[in-house]
Order: structure tokens, then sequence, then C-alpha cells
């Protein structure tokens, strides 16, 4: 089974693609979060220290736990604080899952529409669905560099300009549905057709819907030269303005009384493909996967079982992002734990051995 078999791209490499402007969004977000702090229990207590020693140890920056209604641990190492932001990277995708969710609720959109009911597409590519756009199946191809790679640079320094299109103009690779493929071109294409079913643009929209109620705050979010908002790497924010977003996904779309997502948001997010179960709708989940899946993320998983935690919490729901950046929700626990941080060595396993009983 080949779970993790690139490894990260190094600095000489990039190198090659030129020197330009990383993104970067460095506003300080003062703390204002709603939950009182408390102490955890004694096992809890000794088991968030062991998993914060090791992330402090491999670059971590940020490890906050929610319990509950409570703030039960929050530490900062290696030079960070609790207002400066850091970017999500990836772990920006998961928005994409209570985009559709609010969608559906607004009669917008449904999981199985065909996306060529809306957006002018290839006659081989009018079936795909939002559902496999969400889930990684639109057998679109990929063009990591143009895609993914110049996504990292302020705008200004972007090569390819407008994104949405680009990523429409790509071939057809596979049926809808079948294969299973991390990429950001599937996110860009949601954001396409999510452009073409509002009336206003879309970060207004996911911030009228969904942010504001929860009082989600970022420093920016990034976008490409032609203004397309990138939906696959964008969202800088701190810890704190994080967890917001994991304990509306924990607590089903409700947040301090007000069902701000529909209903049944969690188990939506957590709708894994046959081609990958462990990935839901832009969401990763900790299931097993089959044995000829190449995930390709460069990251350590577990060898076999469910991909994060061999032990158990098969109900958990993982937004990722590259660097170790990570929120953890965990129902079973009741918990939701934030991780930012600036590593290439984090490896799920080893932080979720010493942060959950067996």
């Amino acid at each position: 089974m080949s779970r993790a078999s690139l490894p990260l791209l190094s600095a000489c490499l990039l190198l090659s693609f030129g020197c330009r402007e990383q993104v970067s969004f460095d506003t300080p977000i003062e703390p204002d979060h709603p939950w009182e702090r408390a102490e955890p229990s004694p096992d809890w207590a000794e088991r968030f220290d062991a998993a914060q020693a090791y992330h402090a140890e491999v670059g971590g920056k940020s490890m906050l736990v929610i319990q509950g209604d409570k703030l039960v641990y929050e530490v900062y190492a290696n030079g960070n604080d609790d207002s400066t932001p850091g970017p999500l990277w990836s772990g920006t995708k998961t928005f994409a899952c209570a985009m559709a969710q609010k969608g559906i609720e607004q009669g917008l959109l449904t999981l199985d529409e065909a996306v060529g009911d809306t957006l002018d597409l290839r006659a081989e590519q009018r079936t795909m669905t939002v559902r496999n756009l969400l889930q990684f199946t639109s057998g679109v191809k990929d063009d990591y560099w143009k895609l993914s790679v110049d996504s990292w640079y302020a705008a200004s320094d972007q090569r390819t300009e407008d994104k949405y299109a680009y990523a429409l103009a790509q071939p057809q690779e596979h049926p809808p549905g079948e294969v299973f493929l991390y990429s950001p071109v599937h996110h860009l294409i949601f954001g396409a057709l999510m452009d073409a079913k509002l009336e206003q643009e879309t970060l207004a929209w996911l911030e009228e819907t969904v942010l504001d109620p929860i009082g989600f705050r970022y420093a920016g979010w990034q976008r490409d030269p032609s203004g397309n908002l990138l939906i696959h790497l964008g969202a800088w924010t701190t810890a704190a303005e994080w967890a917001r977003f994991g304990v509306l996904l924990r607590d089903d779309g409700l947040w301090e009384g007000e069902q701000v997502l529909p209903a049944g948001t969690l188990d939506a997010c957590r709708q894994g493909s046959e081609p990958n179960p462990a990935y839901g709708l832009s969401a990763w989940l900790n299931q097993d996967i089959p044995d000829d899946l190449e995930l390709n993320l460069g990251v350590e998983l577990e060898p076999d079982g469910p991909i994060f935690h061999a032990e158990g919490h098969t109900d958990m729901l993982v937004a990722a992002g590259a660097s170790g950046q990570r929120v953890y929700v965990l129902p079973s626990e009741d918990m939701v734990v934030v991780l930012l941080s600036d590593s290439r060595d984090f490896a799920d396993p080893q932080f979720l051995e010493k942060l959950l009983p067996e």
C-alpha cells in the first residue's frame, strides 16, 4: 500500500520555478474567542502535554484543544503566539464542504447535479457532479505547477492568470467517479461553479452565511491574478479562529444555539467515495483505503488500517494542510484539536498515538 511515497519539495527544486514573492498575510488577529478556560482531567492533561512536546519538537507553533464548550489546552511554541496568523494551506479545502451544505440549504445546488448543467463543459465532462468535485473524483487532469505551486505566490507574482479557466480547460483523464486524485483542479472548478450560482461574490457570501455568524476572522485569503478565490489553499488565520470552524463541524452546524449549517452537515462531510473511503466532501477521514490507491501526499500515514490513527476513532474528520496544519474533529471525544505548524517532519500517527486513548 503506497500512502506517502512522494517527499516534500525541497527549496532547491522550488528555485527552478523562479524567485518570486510568496503570499503572506500577517496582520495580527487579537484573541477574542467565546470559550471559557478549564483544566483538563489529569489523564487528558498528560496526553496533551505529550502530544504538544512532540508537536513542538518537529516545528509546531500552536496547539489548542476545545473539549465540550471549554478551552482546555492552549500552547504556543517556536516563536509563535496567539495573535499571529498562519497559512492553513490545504486545510482551507474543508470550507468547501460548508459552502456546499449552505448552498444545498439555500436551494442553489445539490451534490448529485451535473456540473455541466451550469458550466459550459466538454461532452465527456458534462456528467461530472458536485459530489465528484468535492470527493476529488472528477477525473479531470491535474497540473501541479500551474494550479498548486503557482498559488503559493502573491497574486501579482502568479503566472497562471485565471486558474478557474485553466482548470476548466484541463483534459478529462478518467470517467467521473472512478479515480481519486488529490489535486486543486476539483476545487477550482467548484469555485467557478459557485461563482456562476451566486448573485454575489463567493467569499462575501461565505462570510455572510457561515463565517460571520460564528465570528470567524482571517488575516487574508489568497486569490489568483483574475481575482478568483483560491478555495484549495488560500486562508490564513490563528488557531483559535480555525477552532471556531472545527467546533461548528463537530456540533453538526450548530453554533451557540443557532443552526448555521444544516443538521446533517457533519455526516455529509464524512461521506467517502468508493475510490477513496478516507476522503469525504473535502475533508480527510480516519478510514482504511484500497491497497492499490496511491495517495502521494508526502506525509506519514498508518501503513495498515485507518490512515491517521490505527487504534480507532473512525468518526474523526481532519482538515489537513501542508507543513502540519490540522484540525482534528473528534465527535466521540466531544473535542476539536487545532495545530498550526511549520514542519516537514510532522506525522499524524505519532501525534495521535500520544494524544488519544486506544
